[in-house]
């Protein structure tokens, strides 16, 4: 129970720091909010005091900082009003200029709330400094606070306009990452899906031949193939395996074709132990070697080895057969061309592909990925 109890405690403890951290992130652009004009205001009322000294008139540096610091501090507040209506009645998009005079008397109203604010302010720091501030005529006053609050409304205005119309783009350039992005995954999924059936018709194919020659041959195939059927149902679907995982469905594959040329075909798979867990395209290696038997061991006589290898940073895939080579006229079949397409979408630029003449005979695939460790 005490145990139970100190977890219990841990709860809200681990809660109210969760929220803690959420409110710190709220409240963060707020804060640098208010020191970008809190800045603003410092400036204006240092280059004020220096402006004065300058031409030799002495005055307490307080009341020109009081003068500007007051004065950014309503514009501070006024923009984020400025802001809502300006987003209500936006000044772009369609039929914006009819949306225009709607921000007359907004600009007005923030003249006067901006003058009042200000002269308010100011006027309680003179009291508290021992002072008087004498605003002068009022109209006057205001007319001289109008010309520049119009200015000032302008270019929080703009910046607004400008502020959405970067957060739109923003938003459209995400959208077409997401929907390439979206198209690459749907085309991969297709690529993948397409293997299997072709793999099924040219089993299925092979059984069909077999049975007429061996009947018992035929059996043990289909049983390999069930073997075969229940890997793949078993698996989750993703698009990319551990080595070892595809060598699995690699085994069983030349399982059927020793059943299907008894006594005729030799077989090797080579996994070096730093690739064993290494991440590649979910069967990569079996469209590869069925490439060798349609066209180098159409006979099904020789043989076929397949190498795994791996450094730090780089997957090495090698498939040889010791058949006739590649003919003159030679095309990637659905296989390979399947295979290249999807390291293309996989690996854009990361990879490499090669088909050339073995090493003494027959025909050699290279394949280079990324290394990508099993999580």
């Amino acid at each position: 129970m005490k145990g139970m109890a100190g977890v219990d405690a841990e709860i809200p403890a681990a809660a109210s720091a969760g929220g803690a951290v959420v409110a710190s992130s709220r409240w963060r652009p707020w804060l640098a909010y208010a020191a970008a004009w809190l800045g603003l205001g410092l400036w204006l009322g240092i280059n004020v005091v220096i402006g004065h000294r300058n031409s030799g008139r002495e005055i307490p540096a307080w009341e020109p900082m009081s003068w500007e610091l007051s004065s950014v501090v309503v514009v501070a507040v006024l923009a984020i009003g400025i802001f809502r209506f300006e987003r209500r009645h936006p000044l772009s998009g369609p039929d914006w200029l009819r949306r225009v005079p709607l921000h007359v008397p907004a600009a007005i109203a923030f003249s006067l709330l901006h003058t009042l604010g200000m002269v308010g302010i100011r006027k309680v720091v003179y009291v508290l400094m021992g002072s008087r501030y004498d605003f002068g005529d009022p109209l006057l006053g205001f007319a001289y606070e109008l010309q520049k609050d119009l200015i000032s409304y302008a270019l929080i205005a703009g910046a607004c306009v400008a502020w959405r119309a970067q957060r739109a783009r923003r938003e459209r350039e995400l959208a077409v990452l997401q929907l390439e992005r979206d198209l690459g995954q749907a085309r991969l999924a297709q690529l993948t899906a397409q293997i299997e059936p072709h793999f099924m018709f040219n089993t299925l194919n092979a059984i069909s031949n077999r049975m007429h020659e061996d009947v018992e041959a035929a059996d043990r195939m289909i049983a390999a193939l069930a073997v075969l059927m229940r890997v793949a149902l078993s698996e989750t679907g993703d698009t990319r395996v551990r080595v070892v995982d595809d060598v699995v469905w690699l085994e069983r594959y030349f399982e059927l074709m020793r059943e299907r040329f008894r006594g005729k075909l030799e077989t090797q798979v080579e996994v070096e132990p730093a690739a064993r867990d290494a991440r590649i395209p979910r069967l990569l290696l079996q469209p590869l070697v069925e490439n060798a038997f349609e066209h180098g061991l159409a006979s099904g006589r020789g043989r076929v080895q397949v190498t795994i290898g791996a450094n730090e940073t780089t997957v090495f895939c090698t498939v040889e057969d010791d058949g006739r080579g590649l003919s003159p006229d030679y095309a990637p079949g659905v296989g390979l061309s399947n295979v290249r397409h999807r390291l293309e979408l996989m690996y854009p630029g990361r990879h490499r592909f090669a088909i050339a003449p073995g090493r003494i005979a027959g025909t050699r695939i290279e394949i280079e990925l990324p290394f990508e460790r099993d999580a």
